[in-house]
């Protein structure tokens, strides 16, 4: 028997679930990976229409993304849309202008003790700020790591046709290259996430479970061989309730979509709409309200028709 993907997870409401009216969301939270942007990283022109429609009858967007505001910028500043940011996993928040409104960085001596730990594992760890991500060892070593993630993440090809590419130039100056971890710290600035990844899982659980017992920071990811570590306070759920409350709205007002354990934290929490993609890890799937459709099916323009009175 075929199964309905796009089930309701809830077979019933609780109380504040049966107050939600699709004229109550005014705001549309949003992932951008595996959500919003489709399988090229790109806004389809449905998304796009759509979320053009919302805006034009007053709906605010927030992206809200794992990604820093220059990665993010890039992709989505040749569409005429309008968004707040939380980015970093929820370490910087920018207004609609661009302008940051607050950053929380991980500390130091919790970034030493990060380092310490990892130092016998083989994972790539970018030590991610604002706009900048740095490497700590030779620039052949930084070279090899960037060309490992972008075949793990983003293409495939022989060595040289990856080395020839955009995202391979792309990537090389985005990250700056440093001896040691004195070096970096030198310079003192903000760390807003430590991103570790490999194409050895085991090395990536391994990580996972040396890091797991450090204070005040907080672990999650976006794929299976990935961990992304911010400070405790920067994570998706909480900073986007915090702001979205500062601006005036309340949590019944409120759409987050999502689909991987990044997400959880916001789709795990009290929104009025907590919405997971089909392509979305299961853990997520499993405490959000509702299922879309993927992120190939433009998904998020689906939630949106269907919760949002446009």
């Amino acid at each position: 028997m075929q199964v309905n993907r796009y089930k309701k997870i809830k077979t019933c409401f609780d109380k504040k679930d049966k107050k939600i009216q699709c004229d109550k969301i005014k705001v549309v939270a949003v992932d951008m990976d595996g959500t919003l942007l489709n399988q090229n990283h790109e806004l389809s022109q449905g998304t796009y229409e759509v979320i053009r429609k919302a805006q034009c009858n007053g709906i605010r967007f927030i992206i809200i993304t794992g990604r820093d505001y220059k990665s993010t910028r890039m992709v989505l500043e040749k569409y005429d849309l309008s968004f707040d940011y939380i980015v970093a996993s929820g370490a910087e928040i920018r207004n609609s202008e661009g302008i940051i409104l607050n950053t929380i960085p991980i500390r130091n001596s919790c970034l030493i003790d990060i380092y310490k730990r990892l130092d016998s594992i083989p994972v790539m760890v970018r030590l991610c700020t604002n706009g900048v991500d740095f490497f700590i060892g030779s620039r052949n070593n930084m070279m090899q790591r960037i060309l490992e993630d972008i075949k793990l993440f983003d293409m495939r090809g022989s060595d040289e046709t990856i080395m020839q590419s955009e995202i391979f130039k792309e990537r090389i100056d985005r990250f700056c290259c440093v001896s040691s971890l004195n070096e970096f710290l030198e310079k003192n600035v903000p760390i807003y996430k430590v991103y570790i990844s490999s194409d050895n899982i085991e090395a990536i659980k391994m990580a996972d479970r040396l890091l797991s017992d450090i204070d005040n920071i907080a672990s999650a990811s976006s794929f299976c061989n990935n961990v992304e570590l911010t400070d405790i306070k920067a994570q998706k759920g909480p900073v986007l309730k915090e702001y979205v409350q500062a601006l005036g709205y309340s949590m019944l007002e409120v759409m987050a979509i999502g689909d991987s354990m990044n997400d959880y934290s916001m789709l795990s929490m009290d929104f009025g709409m907590t919405v997971a993609m089909a392509n979305g890890m299961d853990m997520v799937k499993s405490v959000a309200k509702y299922i879309t459709k993927t992120n190939e099916e433009c998904g998020v323009a689906y939630a949106i028709e269907k919760f949002c009175k446009l």
